[in-house]
């Protein structure tokens, strides 16, 4: 389970105890009644903390699909202009200089994709001109057919979809800081009001026996989780779960994985492979199932998961 599930749990046990036998202990200015509005305030902020994750995958995705679609187009567009046109010789100077940019990198790709848009468009006034006239060129990707003003309108809204990703991840940023700050806040309160009474009750009273209910650490400190940074579809035959993760993380764990669910069809996190610093490929799936994915991290004191992170499969992008 997440951290933030296990201080819910003790604070749960810990309600009844504090507000039956000991309702006037104050620690600080907190009472019994402060701790339950903490635990009525953990799950509108777990989801929340999902809502701005899924947000943030949707738009993630968006930007990287954009950048696929482009780095595609870049490398076979050219191609088919050369083996229709390669009569031209005006067009087939335009494409040696648009090789010498290689698509590899989110700023070489961008480059690739504003230089084919002329040439693009050249060769389409190319086709129009052959006697009888051709149709312009077009590259499906993914079942969907693509034009060179598409292409255009690709390079010219990808600066937007970087803003959209940047402003996603501060809002998942908060929400995850809101969450973590108020699992804290139960966490150091359970801990400070049971070391108070503790302290403060005979061995063989009732509320000594109470005490003995609430779940406590042991000695060995639990396993720090690592979050998942993002999920993306790819790999081989574009059908693969591609997880990268936050750095950091991990550490007292003594086993790590990544453990993923295809929604209706399996019944938990069943399926697992071990944990990679630079990141899993799973799969393949198939086109229209969800996948979920955790990671888990775990050792003698217990283990911790993050929460799930989904990604529906599309067609590949080929």
């Amino acid at each position: 389970m997440e951290h933030w599930e296990e201080t819910k749990l003790r604070s749960i046990v810990t309600l009844p105890v504090w507000r039956r036998l000991t309702p006037e202990r104050k620690i600080g200015t907190l009472g019994f009644a402060d701790l339950d509005a903490m635990i009525n305030s953990f799950e509108p902020l777990a989801q929340a903390r999902t809502l701005a994750q899924d947000d943030y995958d949707a738009a993630y995705r968006a930007m990287q699909e954009s950048l696929a679609r482009m780095k595609l187009l870049g490398t076979k567009v050219p191609v088919i202009i050369e083996g229709l046109l390669d009569e031209n010789p005006r067009l087939m100077k335009n494409l040696q200089a648009l090789y010498a940019t290689t698509p590899r990198t989110e700023e070489t790709i961008l480059k690739r994709a504003r230089e084919l848009y002329p040439v693009w468009r050249r060769a389409n006034q190319a086709q129009a001109a052959l006697t009888p006239s051709q149709e312009p060129i077009t590259r499906f990707i993914g079942g969907m057919m693509f034009t060179a003003a598409m292409l255009k309108s690709m390079v010219e809204d990808y600066p937007n979809l970087v803003e959209a990703v940047a402003e996603a991840g501060q809002v998942l940023e908060d929400k995850r800081a809101a969450l973590q700050t108020l699992d804290r806040m139960a966490d150091r309160l359970n801990k400070r009001w049971y070391k108070v009474v503790k302290a403060s009750c005979d061995e063989g009273s009732e509320l000594f026996r109470a005490l003995q209910g609430i779940p406590k650490e042991t000695g060995t400190a639990k396993p720090q989780p690592v979050e998942i940074a993002n999920v993306t579809q790819g790999g081989t035959g574009g059908l693969q779960v591609l997880v990268a993760y936050v750095e950091g993380g991990g550490k007292h764990a003594t086993t790590k994985q990544v453990k993923w669910q295809v929604v209706g069809t399996d019944t938990g996190f069943g399926r697992s492979a071990p944990w990679a610093a630079e990141g899993n490929a799973l799969g393949p799936f198939e086109e229209g199932q969800t996948v979920q994915i955790i990671t888990e991290m775990s050792n003698s004191s217990g283990r911790r998961t993050t929460a799930p992170r989904t990604i529906k499969i599309g067609s590949p992008l080929t």
